[in-house]
């Protein structure tokens, strides 16, 4: 997997973002052109069927349409990662575009504590772009509960699968994130999963999640989650993948997969096992190993060779000095010994070493100042 983070620019200045560091350092704005075509033909070179872009806001790029007709012009599946605040044309040219090739996973807010004014341009998103959209929601504390999704999901007839995330903190940064203390067991995870079956709706979990997050009872009775599977296209649209990039249906009348040209059998990740180099482009050109760790190395955008060459050379230097997981018990942990969990969130686990521990020589302190 990589991603496209094609601006810095983003209006909505989440306390938890992962990228807040990232966005504020005093480098290029807008990815320009050139940077933009080499980035997609790295992933030509990795085989990915998906061009996933980023930002900040990615609709807020002065060439954002442009950038995703190019991506869909090379035959690219186009998944647009969207914290809501889109401008017009951005979302005139998004409803304009075929459902086979393209979708938005909307970061949505809750309407009780962010706003009537922000749920009310989501809600408009929803209602403009239908079955394009695949909700996300990142879980900040164990007060959570989002069970308003599943309302939009029905009215909206959007994607019916929802992409739960959970809030990590920036090695080295200052966002809010979920803190891990006390019960370790998140009871809205599983409440979203059982409401989700009762409607026909996938829970997805984005990377991060472990385990020990569930009931014991509840990891023994859903092992489709907790084990490596296969599906079709990677990325979030796995779980609901009924289209491919041309648009060919992937699922048959039964929801069962369907192997295309377009649809390889492509490992999905289980939840416990997804921390991973996720590899995002920035708009300079410059590989970071995600947000979450973005003050630790960062590559440029290689003119030869694919993904695999770029991850074996973050975990080079990564791995080594990770400690086993994100808590003092992992190292002893059943889950681990039964290659259910492989230690969680990098990021948390890097929290666990002296500060400075990561600290790669000659990178650039971090500049502070607010891009406009």
């Amino acid at each position: 997997m990589a991603n496209i983070s094609i601006t810095r620019r983003c209006r909505r200045h989440c306390s938890y973002c992962f990228a807040k560091h990232e966005l504020a350092r005093n480098r290029t704005v807008d990815m320009p052109p050139e940077t933009y075509d080499a980035a997609l033909r790295f992933l030509q070179r990795s085989a990915f069927p998906e061009a996933r872009l980023l930002g900040g806001e990615p609709t807020e790029h002065p060439r954002f349409s442009e950038y995703v007709d190019l991506a869909l012009e090379r035959g690219f599946l186009v998944v647009v990662f969207s914290g809501g605040i889109v401008p017009q044309p951005a979302l005139a040219h998004m409803a304009s575009l075929p459902a086979g090739g393209f979708m938005v996973v909307l970061n949505t807010v809750d309407p009780a504590g962010d706003g009537e004014p922000l749920a009310n341009r989501h809600r408009e998103i929803c209602r403009t772009l239908g079955r394009k959209v695949m909700l996300g929601v990142n879980i900040r504390s164990s007060h959570d509960d989002p069970i308003y999704l599943f309302d939009w999901v029905t009215k909206y007839d959007l994607r019916r699968t929802i992409r739960v995330g959970i809030t990590h903190p920036i090695w080295g940064g200052t966002n809010d994130f979920f803190k891990l203390g006390g019960p370790r067991i998140i009871s809205v995870l599983e409440r979203l999963v059982a409401i989700g079956a009762e409607i026909g709706v996938t829970v997805s979990f984005d990377c991060g999640f472990t385990p020990c997050m569930f009931s014991r009872e509840f990891v023994d009775a859903h092992p489709d989650l907790f084990a490596q599977t296969s599906n079709g296209p990677d990325g979030p649209g796995a779980c609901d993948g009924e289209y491919d990039a041309s648009g060919a249906r992937t699922k048959d009348p039964a929801g069962c997969a369907v192997q295309t040209s377009k649809s390889p059998a492509i490992p999905v990740e289980a939840t416990g096992m997804g921390c991973r180099t996720a590899l995002d482009i920035l708009p300079e050109g410059d590989c970071i190993a995600c947000y979450a760790l973005s003050r630790f190395r960062r590559f440029p955008l290689p003119s030869a060779g694919g993904y695999t060459d770029l991850v074996s050379s973050f975990d080079r230097e990564l791995s080594p000095v990770l400690p086993a997981g994100i808590h003092h018990e992992c190292l002893l942990c059943d889950y681990r010994e039964k290659k259910l969990c492989d230690g969680g969130c990098r990021a948390r686990r890097a929290l666990r070493q002296h500060p400075n521990a990561l600290t790669s020589p000659g990178l650039e302190p971090e500049d502070e100042v607010p891009h406009k």
